[in-house]
């Protein structure tokens, strides 16, 4: 029995060699709870979990998916629900501040930005200084927080793509209205401790003769509208200033090329960096369309 009501959720997908516990160390007092789902057979795993552990060796969104279906109340006992790997390093503190910050305005979906030293594989969620927040059009699947009503209409998504592929380029997207409802939190980086393309999750694509490509080509298909590219929109300063996209973009691609010689893969950073530059003048009054279904385009 929780001695106390919180109003987030945080689910991690944790193995032998999870980071967890790092996320429980701070000043509090903690925000949220932890719902802790674990992918191996490690005999001797400590739960410090906040909820009764859950045991799924699953890719990490079909064991998602079973979870809220096994227990469907906790979309409503909670306002946001984060979904954390568990190579990401973080502690309460940053957990709670991101968490108020994406409450506080109101956001559909978001993820803390990332700290300069991560294995990366999109430099747009590489931290901006200076700025609380930057809108995007893609949010990735490595710690997203959702609002639960948002949460619930992604998950059949999670029950039939295993992979995961292609359900981050979609989420910012699928709903009405789109703009200003996703977002990078620059206030607030996590360090992801692992090269993408390694861990658990990949071994059971392979187990599981899971096809990432597939499902991200299968999913992207159902739509109209989707983002052929990741673009940032507009963004708040750490001053609590509003940015428009043009004015976002060129703070964006100043501070990656600014700072490209720290960060992995200099050469993509550089790229993108430039790129952002160009778009500021090409795509300056840019606003994320709302995705449609197919079926809904023959409607």
């Amino acid at each position: 029995m929780m001695m106390e009501s919180r109003s987030h959720l945080v689910v991690a997908r944790v193995g032998a060699k999870s980071l967890h516990r790092e996320w429980l160390t701070g000043t509090g007092p903690r925000l949220w709870d932890l719902q802790l789902s674990q992918y191996d057979d490690h005999p001797g795993f400590e739960h410090d979990g906040d909820l009764p552990l859950s045991k799924d060796k699953g890719t990490k969104w079909d064991s998602i998916s079973r979870l809220f279906e096994a227990n469907p109340g906790l979309l409503d006992r909670y306002r946001y629900i984060m979904l954390m790997d568990d190579d990401v390093r973080l502690n309460l503190d940053d957990m709670n501040r991101f968490l108020n910050i994406v409450d506080a305005h109101d956001l559909a979906v978001a993820q803390p930005a990332l700290h300069p030293d991560s294995y990366f594989c999109y430099p747009i969620l590489l931290r901006c200084a200076g700025l609380r927040l930057r809108y995007s059009n893609f949010v990735e699947g490595m710690a997203p927080a959702l609002r639960s009503d948002h949460l619930r209409y992604v998950l059949d998504w999670m029950k039939t793509y295993h992979s995961g592929w292609g359900i981050d380029r979609l989420w910012a997207v699928y709903m009405k209205d789109p703009s200003f409802r996703a977002a990078i939190v620059d206030e607030v980086q996590m360090l992801h401790t692992r090269p993408h393309g390694t861990g658990a999750v990949y071994e059971s694509f392979h187990q599981k003769s899971v096809d990432p490509r597939s499902d991200m080509a299968k999913l992207l298909s159902s739509y109209e509208n989707t983002p052929d590219r990741m673009l940032v929109y507009g963004a708040v300063t750490r001053g609590g200033r509003a940015l428009n996209g043009a004015t976002a973009r060129l703070w964006n691609g100043t501070n990656l090329i600014a700072n490209a010689w720290r960060y992995r893969s200099k050469r993509y950073v550089l790229r993108t960096g430039a790129g952002m530059l160009v778009r500021s003048v090409t795509e300056a009054g840019y606003r994320p369309k709302p995705i449609l279904t197919t079926s809904d385009i023959a409607v």
